[in-house]
Formats: C-alpha cells, structure tokens, sequence
C-alpha cells in the first residue's frame, strides 16, 4: 500500500519541494523500464539542490510506492516485512550524493532483509545523474548479492535481461523456501503422475486431473512437487505410461530430490518393479497411498481389522522372489528340493493372516447382525448419512443429533462407522449411521473389507447422500458414490440428497445436477451444516418419510398379551386407552410396514 507522505529527513525542506515528489506517489513511471530514467533524473535534482539522499520504492508496474528523504550518509529504505517467500516485487532506488556507485553494507543488509527485487545506486554529481549500478540477492548464497553495471546515464530504461534475473531469483528463491518448509515438516517430496483419457475435457488442464491426488497425497503426509500426466486410453504393459512420460517423470525426481512417485491408477507389480528400475525411486499407486491413509485413520478393532486384511490382500500378488523352481517339497525323483524359500514363506504367512482377520470380522458381523434384529425387532428406524469423503457427513450428523462425531476438514476423516439418535415425531427415535467417506477409483479389496461395515447402508431404511455443492465437480462425485452404493447392493435404497456447504457459494450460483440424477433421488434439499441453513426442513422430510406411511389403528390387546403391548407402545404413537374386561382398546397410529403385526387386535 502507498504512503502518500513524503517521508524520512524533511526538515528545512521547502514546501514547493515537498509537493512535487509527492505528486509521484502512486503514479507510474517509465513503464517496463528496470531503471526509470525519468526518476533518476528528479532524485539527482532533488540530491543536487539539497545534498541529501532520496528513495523512490517502485512496484513491478513501476507505480510509486513510497519516497524518503534523508541526509547525505543514510536515508530510510525500510520499505518491507521480509517475510516474503520469494522477493519483496519491489525495487529500491536511491542517491548517493558523494557521487559513488557501490552500495555500503548498509545498503546491501537492507536490500537482503527487505528482500527487493533489486536496489539501484545513482550516484550524483552536480545535480546530474553520473552512473547506476544494481544488486540483487544471490539465490544461490543469500548471504551475497549480485552486481550489475556501473552503467552511465545514456544506459537508463528497460534492461530486460534484469526483469529476467529477477524471474530466475524469485522462482529460486520460493523452490528453496518451499523445500526448507517440507524439510522442516518431515513431509515426503512426491512426483505425482497419471493417465488422462484421450478425449476427456479436464476443468483446469491436464494437470489438474491429479488434484485428487494431491490431496490424498498431502493427507498422508507428502506434499507434490511436482505432476506429469500423458493422454492415452490404455496404459503401457511395461511402465502404465509411455517412456516420454516416464522420462519426464525422473526429470521431476532429479530436479525436485523427490522421495517417491506417485501412481493415480493401481499398478501392477511388474509395472512397479519396472518404474523403480527406471526411476531409481520408490513407487507407490493410488491404492496403496488410500490404504495408508485408512491404516493412519482407523482407530476402532474393526475399522483396523478391515484396513489389514485389505493391505494384506494387496500385498499377496506383489509379493517379490527368485529361486522358486526349486522351492517346493515333493515326492520322487527330481522333485526333491531345498525346502521353501522367503517368499514362499511369506505368502503362506500372509494367507493365514488373511484367514485370521476374515475369522475375526465375520464374528463382529454376526453381531452386528444381532444388533439389526434388535433395532427391526423394536422398528427403530436407520437413516445413513453416505456420500464423498469431506462431503461433512460427520458435521451433519453432529448439527443434526447435538453429537460430538469428530470432525476435521481432510479426506478419510471418519474410518469407523459411529451411530447417532435423532428424535422425531415428539416421542420417538431413529438412528443415525455415519459411513466411511466414498472416492473415485476406491480400491476393490478395501471395499471388500469394509463390507461388514457398508452392510449399515444397505439394511438402512433411507439413505441421506451428502454432496460438496462447492466441489467443482459436483456432478462426478455423486457418480462416484453411486457407483459404490449399487457395488454393495445399497442402489435400491430410497435416498435424498442432500447439497451440503452452501455457504461457500458465490450469491446466485446454482449447482449443476443432472436430470438422471434428480430422478434418482425422492428429495433435494440444499443446506449448510456449519451454518444450519436448511437444517430444519431436512429434519423436517426425515419425519416425513417415516411418518407419511403410519396408519392409524384401535386395537383391542388382551392382558394376557403384554409383550405386545409393550411392543406396541414402543413404536407406535398412542393417542388413547381404554381399560375393558377383555382388555385394553388402544388407538393412536403406527407406521404401515408394522401394522400387519398386530392386524389380529383390530377392531376396524
């Protein structure tokens, strides 16, 4: 921001003096030039008339952005925080009235603290300018600084190649900050790379396709510094991309010192054995970075057990080894062998893990299935709160039910499954299911091993799927998660959907669903969970859709019967009783899937 005053050592000035460097103060000058010559002249004329240095700090528009005036040994150059990552975008240039062009270590301290894009000497001698000289800081040691010229007066202006240096300092110098904060993090540097589909249309460019990626990338602790894609339909049998990709890619490595490279499809192990070859680098696909992500996140036994049994069946194929020929016991002449050899013995061990954990997880879904039958036996309803990760599911069950399910703003922040009750109607309950967040591309064996837990969504009587209405691909997430719901069986469940996070909407942006979509869904409600937007009518449409179907009923249940009427009394909304000799006459309404039950007491 420009300061409108003149400032530093004005005393004694006249006010005539004053007001005409002012009238420079947030005007540009000499547009392109590095060096305005038309500022130098009026510094060495102001430098000439009172033997006092001046300052002129210029943006990269060379608008003016502050002037000082001081005495003839120092003036107030102090125009910056230093906090900038790479340069300040601002250039210092000031007199030197003893006529000399080379800065003095105070000078050169400023220039480096301040972190200008440059700072000029003008060196004055009879209220002329005599000859400039620039520094810039030496990205290479910031504890040195970079000479250029004298130049004389005639050589005033553009200096091109000067904007370029500044371009090549600026780059350096944020690449080294941004290592120094990924060195001080612990964070691994990842090269991220992936196909593209020869005719997709990417939001953003290509590069842009790998953003998801990114994010998971970021989330299990590496930051990418660098992304190759390739346009292609099917991938290489020896590399997934072709060999001008792959040179890129150990471009990428070397220039960045990445640790590993990042795969956005599975790969198969020969593909990673020969990508590590080429690229003298580790190499990890999609599915192992999302299962170490969950490995990180799941804290319950069974959300472990799920992450384990699906990193052991990964790992199964990939197995590595030589000398099986000769690895097996046999029987006969010429079968004999030495025994088993390392990997033999690790596939068998990863066998009976995989046996273990899938032992151990039937059992949990046994029980799980003695919960339902206790939940179905008593009609508590059960909502399913499903959709992308980072949709805030989590948030929404917590506004919905006054819950504390954790919340937190990353991807894959909910791994085990939590149960919420919610209170409608006035005097009843339905349950609420928080699931695993949903992704493109999820791996098949993760899915597989959280089915005890997705079984929720199945068995639910209405699914709530929440959407980021910010994500810009809106469209493609709900895709993607309901892709999922019919690879679980969950696609025939009633479902609203629900268009979370509406308060990051611009005014008057609408949110692109397509017709299929809204045809799929029995409701669309738009809401914000942290602001509580739309909360009440979604409660609202919950009650709705359990209570819209109730019949209304007067039974007669004999007192002998009272298992039945304390069932009733449970699910049921009783509006009044009557004591008979036969029994008690109870009237009220129940939900319609129930009334069959008690069809035998009606007295309609």
């Amino acid at each position: 921001m420009a300061d409108k005053k003149l400032r530093g050592n004005i005393d004694g000035l006249k006010a005539s003096l004053i007001r005409s460097l002012e009238e420079y103060i947030e005007n540009p000058f000499g547009p392109g030039e590095f060096v305005p010559a038309g500022i130098c002249e009026k510094m060495a004329d102001f430098t000439g008339q009172t033997g006092r240095e001046i300052a002129f700090v210029l943006d990269r528009r060379n608008y003016v952005l502050k002037i000082s005036a001081g005495d003839s040994v120092h003036v107030d150059t102090d125009a910056s925080d230093g906090k900038s990552k790479g340069l300040s975008g601002t250039r210092l240039i000031h007199t030197h009235p003893n006529g000399t062009y080379t800065a003095s270590g105070q000078d050169l301290e400023t220039l480096k603290k301040c972190r200008f894009d440059a700072m000029a000497v003008v060196a004055v001698r009879d209220g002329t300018v005599a000859a400039v000289s620039v520094y810039m800081i030496d990205p290479d040691d910031q504890d040195n600084t970079l000479l250029a010229g004298p130049f004389g007066p005639g050589a005033l202006g553009r200096f091109d190649e000067l904007w370029e240096r500044v371009n090549e300092i600026d780059g350096a110098l944020r690449k080294k900050s941004a290592e120094q904060d990924i060195k001080a993090s612990g964070k691994e540097k990842a090269v991220l790379a992936g196909a593209v589909p020869e005719r997709a249309n990417v939001i953003g460019g290509d590069n842009a396709a790998l953003d998801e990626l990114a994010e998971l990338a970021e989330t299990a602790g590496a930051v990418a510094v660098d992304r190759v894609t390739q346009r292609r339909d099917k991938p290489d049998v020896k590399y997934y991309l072709g060999s001008g990709a792959v040179e890129r890619i150990r471009a990428g490595v070397r220039a960045n010192s990445a640790d590993l490279v990042i795969f956005d499809d599975e790969l198969s192990p020969s593909q990673i054995r020969n990508l590590e070859d080429a690229l003298d680098v580790r190499v990890i696909d999609r599915t192992a970075l999302i299962l170490d992500i969950f490995a990180a996140r799941a804290r319950s036994t069974e959300g472990k057990l799920q992450v384990e049994l699906a990193q052991q069946k990964y790992r199964l194929p990939r197995l590595t080894g030589r000398g099986t020929e000769l690895s097996r016991l046999g029987g006969g002449i010429g079968t004999r062998g030495p025994g088993e050899t390392k990997l033999e013995t690790d596939r068998r061990h990863i066998n009976r893990k995989i046996h273990t954990l899938e032992a151990r997880l039937r059992e949990m879904t046994e029980r799980r299935e003695v919960l339902r039958k206790e939940r179905r036996k008593k009609n508590i309803p059960v909502v399913a709160v499903v959709g992308y990760t980072n949709a805030g599911k989590s948030t929404l069950v917590n506004a919905l039910c006054d819950a504390d399910v954790f919340v937190k703003d990353e991807l894959f922040a909910t791994l085990d499954t939590s149960v919420r009750r919610l209170r409608y109607g006035g005097d009843r309950d339905l349950l609420m299911v928080d699931t695993v967040g949903f992704i493109r591309k999820l791996p098949h064996d993760l899915i597989e091993s959280f089915k005890a837990t997705l079984e929720e969504t199945v068995y639910a009587d209405l699914l709530l799927h929440v959407v980021d209405a910010s994500a810009p691909d809106c469209d493609g997430c709900i895709d993607a998660v309901e892709n999922i719901l019919d690879e679980i069986g969950a696609g025939g469940r009633p479902r609203y959907l629900v268009l979370n996070k509406c308060d990051k909407l611009s005014d008057g942006s609408e949110v692109y669903i397509s017709d299929r979509t809204k045809r799929t869904y029995g409701k669309v409600m738009h809401v914000s969970a942290l602001t509580g937007e739309g909360l009440e009518e979604l409660a609202s449409q919950i009650q709705r859709f359990f209570t819209g179907s109730a019949r209304k009923f007067r039974f007669l249940i004999p007192y002998s019967d009272g298992a039945a009427m304390a069932e009733l009394r449970r699910e049921a909304k009783i509006e009044g009783e009557e004591y008979t000799e036969q029994g008690t006459v109870v009237s009220g309404t129940v939900p319609s899937e129930s009334f069959s039950r008690y069809s035998k007491y009606s007295l309609n």
